[in-house]
């Protein structure tokens, strides 16, 4: 999963609000760690003093 854009960014976090807090193991466990990175990925491309080694 990839999140290029502030709408993708914002259905994310709905998404994660319905899944509830760390789900059990299982498909939604799956998802929530997918959304998860996801959106750290999408915020440290997003924000350069959040990079490794502020590059």
């Amino acid at each position: 999963m990839t999140i290029e854009t502030s709408e993708q960014y914002e259905a994310a976090i709905v998404r994660l609000r319905a899944l509830g807090d760390m789900p059990a193991i299982g498909p939604e466990q799956d998802e929530f760690f997918e959304i998860s990175a996801a959106m750290v990925d999408y915020e440290t491309r997003n924000h350069p003093a959040l990079k490794v080694g502020g590059e």
